[in-house]
């Protein structure tokens, strides 16, 4: 694909390389990720499934607006943190890119509009706009988007949502229609979906057609079927048929508004957290099968842990690899094992990967050998690393401890700093580490993770669900740190050199 943005746009990052190139980056992205927990036995990611076109296929766009001495631009950052205006942008649907110049003529005497959400529908071609406006309220009200809509060919929906305050967020909140269609009408294969403004879809629903073949046949004879962030319910409407029951479970207002539209038979939508619903008193206990769809971050331990409890099938459709292989390391623990998987390639230009996992109940993995040495995973309240009373550990403190300061009865070396943090190695007598921590958290250098004020911070940074600490050695053989803490210290910026350091991937 040909554009005059690249590479001062940073939306399309491979576009330089052949398409076949770009299926085997993904594919080495996926195997990576799961090759940090070679426990999981998950075997060889196949080839990733193509994408049905390489350009024009996004249907839905989320951009920030800027007012410029030269008009009104709409596009990703660049440098300096810029509004770039990429009308033209090629991998969005054409009738996106037709629609853009108008809507930034008509934004030139409209104050106050941060951002731009805009879709174009598979089914109908019809569009809908949400302007995220300082306030909450739009230039010109409903009058003015009746005049927009008039400039725009096939525009039928315009919505107005309040911009975040502090501007970091492209997304405004509590969309509302002020003009036109309360929703829009969208299809993948036969199945029909209500969009109310805001509500995620697939960005190429004519492609997602692959997704949903996956979630169908893995999810075959299943009668009672849970489906987990589930959207506009759009898994649970796809399975819908005689003598099958689909619980949904969704927290946002919009998606459960269009998951409920049409009243289908045999679907119950529970609105809230995942994390708040499932396995709570009288949910339903057992489910033939569940399919899960969660943002990038993926799910909690706990939610792993809740539906290995209630289904012995599970489907996990993924965006993010190295959350997916997290989660999938927690299910295992708890008997759900990898039976089969497959990439789908939802997102061409880019690094981005799909996956779909079929798992299955087998047996619960609470540990395995490395070298000699039994391991443990670190979800079952205890750190990851070898069996036994740890001679050497591995930790992701707070703070910078100084040069001097040495825990009673442990020898300490600062591997490096990590985002202003210290990753420490801990030699002690056999049984010693804890009293070691401790000493630290007393010093004012608690663990990572383990830290109510900084805990949501490495969370929300580095995906670290539990405390940064790692039994390296307990009399044997020294054990590899455990992927999770790989991946966190790579999220936090560490130098492969200070992973490796830590006992990660050579």
């Amino acid at each position: 694909m040909d554009c005059r943005h690249h590479p001062a746009c940073p939306g399309c990052p491979l576009l330089a390389r052949p398409y076949a190139d770009q299926l085997a980056a993904k594919r080495r992205r996926l195997q990576a990720a799961l090759d940090l927990y070679p426990q999981l036995e998950a075997g060889t990611v196949p080839p990733v499934l193509p994408a049905l076109r390489t350009q024009g296929y996004r249907h839905r766009l989320k951009l920030p607006v800027a007012r410029t001495r030269t008009g009104v631009h709409i596009g990703l950052y660049g440098a300096g943190h810029t509004v770039l205006h990429t009308p033209d942008c090629g991998v969005l649907h054409p009738a996106l890119q037709a629609a853009l110049p108008p809507i930034a003529h008509w934004l030139r005497d409209k104050k106050g509009v941060h951002s731009l959400d805009l879709r174009v529908t598979a089914h109908k071609g019809e569009l809908q706009s949400i302007f995220a406006c300082v306030g909450g309220d739009l230039h010109g009200g409903p009058r003015g988007a009746r005049a927009l809509m008039q400039q725009v060919p096939g525009l039928v929906s315009v919505a107005v949502s309040t911009a975040d305050k502090a501007r970091k967020r492209v997304m405004g909140s509590r969309p509302r229609v002020i003009a036109g269609a309360a929703a829009l009408t969208e299809a993948i294969g036969e199945t029909r979906y209500q969009l109310h403004p805001g509500a995620f879809f697939q960005v190429d629903p004519e492609n997602a057609v692959q997704i949903h073949g996956l979630v169908r046949d893995w999810l075959d004879g299943a009668r009672s079927v849970l489906d987990l962030y589930a959207g506009v319910g759009a898994y649970a409407r796809m399975l819908a048929g005689p003598g099958r029951q689909l619980t949904v479970v969704e927290e946002v207002p919009q998606a459960v508004a269009a998951a409920t539209a049409g009243k289908v038979r045999g679907i119950k939508v529970v609105e809230g957290r995942v994390e708040d619903v499932v396995g709570r008193r009288g949910f339903p206990a057992r489910f033939d099968g569940v399919v899960m769809n969660p943002a990038r971050k993926g799910a909690t331990p706990s939610v792993m842990a809740t539906l290995a409890g209630l289904t012995d099938r599970l489907v996990y459709v993924s965006c993010g690899p190295e959350t997916l292989a997290r989660d999938l390391d927690v299910a295992a623990l708890h008997g759900l094992r990898v039976k089969e998987l497959r990439a789908v390639d939802l997102f061409p230009q880019t690094p981005e990967v799909e996956a779909v996992v079929l798992l299955e109940r087998g047996r619960p993995q609470t540990r395995w050998r490395w070298d000699g040495a039994a391991v443990q995973g670190p979800w079952q309240g205890r750190p990851s690393g070898a069996v036994g009373k740890a001679t050497e550990v591995v930790a992701l403190v707070v703070g910078m401890p100084q040069r001097k300061l040495q825990p009673p009865g442990a020898r300490m070396a600062v591997l490096g700093e990590v985002a202003t943090h210290a990753l420490v190695r801990l030699e002690t007598r056999p049984g010693g580490a804890k009293d070691a921590l401790r000493f630290l958290a007393s010093r004012g250098h608690p663990v990572a993770g383990q830290h109510g004020p900084t805990a949501p911070f490495f969370a929300s940074k580095a995906g670290l669900l539990r405390p940064f600490v790692h039994i390296r050695r307990a009399g044997g053989a020294p054990v590899p740190l455990h992927g999770d803490l790989v991946v966190a210290l790579r999220a936090l910026g560490a130098p492969r050199k200070l992973v490796r350091a830590a006992g990660g991937p050579q």
